[in-house]
């Protein structure tokens, strides 16, 4: 009862007011994956929502409970169209899948194989939901599946500048489970309403995440409040000095960042940091110059740390269109995944995702404050 009260509290701390007072639509994006050990889902190790089905995971496992061979997993949610037309879904598969489309089975090559490519049309209508379940297997050796489509609305401009016209299947067109809007009248409703929808689901923040990595703060003062959560966990201070309030006349220094990110790896797992000194141009995800240095200290302690994972996670403040914010929040986390990727780190270890500004660590309605919920993190898995 305890710990189902702490979800409550701790989620209803997540929430910001947009989500409380009318109908919400609050089903994660992303598809719900259930990860089994052994060829034929013999025994559930894992649940946890995946932003989209693109992984070479080669030899290694696809998370920390599983083997590297003799796996299964099966992905459920469905796929909204964004415009009418017919689709092409392609697969890129090593070994077994099968796909069902709205209860249709649209392909399947249900057998030990090697990188097989393999696609299949079907007529989707503008802004349907259906429902779809990919089922995987791996044998042994390499790892592979990939879920990309070719829009009815890709055009020869895109594929003359360079732009493949077969794209994974983006996060934002899949959901984890049928959309339901709701009417939420406060925050307990909310808390409640999210605490059921991720029971269960590893993927979200573990109570240390909460505290150290997404619990917002209205003021900068209530960091001592916190503490009492924290210490019934084996979190490091340096975990809890991640988000010290900073003076209102200067932005962080590097001496601040440095001591957090040098005790990263020690940190328990669903502990976050944020990356300071991490700079884009405004309302872009285009990394400047000066964001260099901490992401350059960033890779020398994954490449000393080789068992070290992370997740980049991006926000944005509540300024403007949410579901441009989430794309951009989405993006500049790409960008940071992806120069790590650059700088010699496995991208089988990094994994990105943005929330847009769900889930702020300030007051949005002080223009003082705002700015601090424009960030990157990152959660150690």
């Amino acid at each position: 009862m305890a710990k189902l009260l702490y979800t409550a509290l701790a989620v209803s701390l997540l929430l910001p007011p947009a989500l409380t007072g009318h109908a919400q639509t609050l089903t994660p994006r992303g598809l719900t994956g259930t990860y089994y050990r052994g060829q034929n889902f013999e025994r559930a190790v894992l649940t946890r929502i995946d932003d989209q089905l693109d992984f070479e995971w080669k030899k290694r496992a696809p998370a920390p409970e599983l083997p590297a061979e003799h796996f299964s997993v099966r992905w459920t949610g469905f796929l909204e169209a964004p415009v009418t037309g017919q689709y092409t879904l392609h697969l890129t598969v090593d070994d077994g899948v099968r796909v069902w489309l709205g209860n249709k089975l649209l392909f399947e090559s249900w057998k030990d194989q090697y990188f097989t490519d393999g696609q299949a049309k079907v007529r989707l209508v503008a802004g349907q939901r259906y429902a779809l379940r990919v089922e995987y297997y791996q044998n042994v050796l390499d790892s592979r599946l990939l879920l990309a489509w070719q829009r009815p609305d890709a055009s020869m401009t895109d594929f003359f500048s360079g732009q493949s016209v077969i794209q994974p299947i983006p996060m934002r067109y899949l959901w984890s489970a049928r959309p339901v809007r709701i009417r939420l009248n406060n925050a307990a409703d909310s808390a409640a309403y999210l605490a059921a929808r991720f029971a269960g689901i590893r993927s979200t923040p573990s109570k240390s995440a909460l505290v150290i990595g997404y619990r917002p703060r209205l003021t900068p003062a209530p960091l001592a409040r916190s503490a009492p959560a924290v210490a019934t966990k084996p979190v490091p201070a340096p975990a809890v000095a991640a988000r010290p309030p900073l003076p209102k006349s200067a932005p962080p220094t590097p001496a601040a960042s440095q001591p957090a990110l040098a005790g990263l790896g020690s940190l328990a797992k669903g502990a976050a940091l944020t990356l300071s000194n991490l700079y884009f141009s405004q309302s872009t995800a285009d990394l400047l110059p000066a964001s260099r240095p901490v992401l350059d200290e960033l890779a020398q302690i994954l490449r000393r740390q080789p068992a070290l994972r992370l997740e980049v996670v991006g926000h944005t403040d509540n300024v403007g269109d949410a579901a441009r914010n989430r794309l951009l929040s989405q993006q500049r986390a790409r960008v940071v995944r992806r120069y790590l990727v650059q700088q010699g780190i496995d991208s089988l270890r990094l994994t990105a995702v943005g929330y847009g500004g769900a889930y702020p660590v300030a007051d949005n309605r002080n223009p003082s404050l705002r700015p601090r919920n424009r960030r990157v993190e990152v959660i150690v898995r």
